[in-house]
C-alpha cells in the first residue's frame, strides 16, 4: 500500500460510522512497522483528540503485530539468542528502543573479556574472568526484592542503570557467556534462577570424558557452586530434590520467565495495557505450533 492510499484511509478515521472506522483500522493494521514513523508524523499534524486516539490504537496494533512476528521468528531460530529475545520483550512496551545501543553495550563487555579468556582452557577460569568484568569492573548489581520497579526486567534500562532483577541479570550473564562460546544455560528453581556451565571430566577408570556441571549464582556476583552445594541450596529452600533442578533449561524457558515476571510487575502497578501486550507474547511462546 502506497503512502497516498494510506493517507486517504487515515483521513476517514474520524468518520462517525463505527463500521467505517473498524474497516479502516483492520486495513491499516496490516501495514508493516516501517510505516510507524509516517503515521506518527500524521498524528502530530492533527489536533483532533478522537482522530489521534484512533490513529494511536492503529500504531499500537501495527507495532505489536510486528513484535509478534519477530518473536515467532526468534522462537523458531536455531540459536534463540538470549539478548535478542530480551530486546524483543523490551521493545514490546518501548516503541523507540534502540536495539543497536543495547547490543553495543553487550558487545563491548564481550570484546573486553575475549582477550582475557582466549588462552584459558578451563571453563571455570573463564567464568571467574567474566565475573570480574561484569561485577567488579562494570559494577552490575541485582535489585533487591523490596525494590519494586516496572523496569527491572527491561534490558535497555537495566544496562543503563547497571541494576536489574534476578531474571534479566541471569539472561544478560548467560547471553554474554554464550557470546564467549561458553556452555552456560539457566536452571529453573521455584522463584529463582541459577545458571549451569557444562564441563568435562576424565573418568580415571575408563579414560573417557564424562559430562559434568558446575553452577553459577548471578545474584551473588557469579559465585560458583558444585552439585553438592546446589543440593544444599535445594534443601535450604525446602524443595523436593528433583532431577530437573540440576539440568539446563533452554533460552526459550528464560525468556518465558522474563515475560511472566514483567506481567507480574506491570500488573502490580495496574498497568493493564502492558500486561495484555505481554500476555500475547507469552501465548506465542507457549504455543506448540505457529
Amino acid at each position: 500500500m502506497n503512502k497516498e492510499k494510506v493517507r486517504a484511509l487515515i483521513s476517514l478515521l474520524d468518520d462517525s460510522d463505527p463500521t467505517v472506522y473498524i474497516n479502516i483500522s483492520n486495513e491499516l493494521s496490516k501495514l508493516s512497522a516501517s510505516y510507524i514513523p509516517y503515521l506518527e508524523d500524521i498524528w502530530l499534524e492533527s489536533d483532533d483528540p478522537l482522530f489521534q486516539e484512533r490513529l494511536e490504537e492503529i500504531i499500537d496494533e501495527i507495532h505489536h503485530n510486528s513484535i509478534i512476528k519477530e518473536l515467532i521468528n526468534w522462537k523458531h531460530s536455531p540459536k534463540q539468542n538470549l539478548i535478542d529475545g530480551a530486546i524483543l520483550i523490551n521493545r514490546s512496551v518501548s516503541y523507540h528502543l534502540s536495539t543497536n545501543n543495547v547490543k553495543t553495550i553487550i558487545n563491548k563487555i564481550v570484546d573486553e573479556i575475549k582477550p582475557e579468556v582466549k588462552e584459558l582452557d578451563s571453563h571455570l577460569d573463564k567464568i571467574k574472568i567474566l565475573n570480574h568484568f561484569l561485577y567488579f569492573i562494570h559494577n552490575y548489581m541485582v535489585l533487591s526484592p523490596k525494590e519494586e520497579t516496572n523496569w527491572g526486567g527491561n534490558i535497555s534500562t537495566v544496562l543503563a542503570q547497571k541494576k536489574g532483577n534476578y531474571i534479566i541479570t541471569s539472561i544478560i550473564y548467560a547471553g554474554i557467556a554464550q557470546a564467549l562460546k561458553l556452555p552456560v544455560n539457566g536452571i529453573q528453581l521455584p522463584n529463582s534462577i541459577l545458571l549451569s556451565c557444562e564441563s568435562s571430566i576424565i573418568d580415571p577408570a575408563s579414560k573417557t570424558s564424562k559430562r559434568n556441571y558446575f553452577y553459577i549464582n548471578p545474584i551473588d556476583n557469579g559465585a560458583v557452586l558444585s552439585t553438592i552445594q546446589l543440593e544444599h541450596v535445594i534443601k535450604f529452600k525446602k524443595l523436593n530434590n528433583l532431577p530437573q533442578y540440576y539440568k539446563p533449561c533452554t533460552n526459550l524457558d528464560l525468556i518465558k520467565l522474563l515475560i511472566q515476571n514483567q506481567i507480574f510487575c506491570y500488573g502490580r502497578q495496574s498497568n493493564y495495557k502492558y500486561v495484555e501486550i505481554l500476555k500475547k507474547l507469552l501465548n506465542v511462546l507457549l504455543q506448540k505450533k505457529n
